[in-house]
């Protein structure tokens, strides 16, 4: 019987992996690459199991599978960012789900967190209310639904001299960004704040990809105008999948969970197996110098608190 589990563990763990590699022909393919690390797990209790039972030929099956889950998966652990030098900007994130009963604590955390700049998504009407009593922030752009593709755009009182300007950016249509440009010593820093489709069909997929690909053209763009580009927001997609990876090496960006762990978002609960779709991408001109999660508050999603940083040296 165990055996027979260490079997089906190895080949179970085979497959899925193989169809994460191959999501880039098919978004249903794309699916199961969000979950290598429970690959990993799988394959580590099948290499135990395979040992203990003394079948030589499935532990090194077993072991094969873990070393190549773990060569996805270890960056998120082991590649530490560049040492970080002056601090250039605190940023939170938070899709804090239309329905949240919680909205009063969220905020007070929110608040708590002294970010320079904080993104709510699925913002409607209620949750407008709440964030406009948000303690030294003020809401400096927003895009109200009744659907889940609302957000809004605050900063803290004092950082309100850095922003240059707001404006509302069109990826696809239909779907709500926002944008703001922002001047932090002596240097421009463009924030592209992103909600995209999740990708529950053919068509949501597809569309979700091209609001990413616009996204990364957005990267280039804001780099040729002599802006840092910074992207935040709920991108449905995790690390380890092919659109966010194009994402990346497209728009040129760094993924600030690089070398601070998994940090899965969503969803909050015993259920699911959680995995991260909640992201801060950066310029390489910037160091992220720390990133969390914050804790439960009402959302199906954890909210992300990431410090950028110059390097060191580099900072006017």
């Amino acid at each position: 019987m165990l055996a027979g589990l260490s079997l089906v563990l190895v080949v179970g763990t085979c497959l899925f992996s193989l169809a994460g590699h191959l999501g880039a022909l098919d978004w249903r393919l794309d699916l199961a690459s969000h979950f290598r690390p429970w690959y990993a797990v799988a394959a580590a209790l099948a290499l135990v199991l395979a040992a203990a039972l003394r079948r030589r030929r499935l532990a090194v099956a077993a072991a094969l599978l873990l070393l190549a889950e773990l060569w996805q998966v270890a960056p998120l652990w082991l590649a530490r960012p560049l040492a970080a030098g002056e601090p250039a900007l605190r940023l939170v994130h938070f899709n804090g789900l239309s329905s949240n009963p919680r909205k009063a604590e969220a905020v007070a955390w929110l608040a708590g967190t002294a970010a320079d700049v904080v993104v709510v998504q699925e913002v409607d009407a209620d949750w407008a209310a709440a964030l406009a009593a948000m303690p030294d922030h003020v809401a400096l752009e927003s895009v109200l639904r009744a659907d889940n593709f609302g957000m809004t755009l605050l900063v803290r009182h004092g950082f309100e001299d850095m922003v240059v300007r707001t404006w509302r950016e069109d990826l696809v249509p239909g779907i709500p960004t926002l944008a703001a440009e922002l001047a932090v010593a002596g240097r421009r820093i463009a924030l592209l704040a992103v909600h995209t489709l999740p990708p529950v069909s053919r068509d949501y997929a597809e569309r979700r990809d091209a609001q990413l690909a616009r996204a990364a053209a957005w990267a280039r763009e804001q780099r040729g105008a002599g802006r840092l580009p910074v992207i935040v927001g709920d991108l449905n997609t995790s690390p380890f999948s092919a659109p966010l990876r194009r994402l990346l090496t497209d728009g040129g960006l760094v993924d600030s969970q690089r070398g601070f762990g998994l940090q899965a978002s969503w969803p909050v609960g015993p259920v699911f197996p959680r995995i991260a779709i909640d992201h801060c991408l950066h310029d390489p001109a910037l160091v992220t110098a720390a990133r969390a999660l914050g804790p439960a508050l009402g959302s199906d999603h954890l909210a992300v608190r990431v410090d950028l940083a110059w390097p060191p040296g580099q900072a006017p």
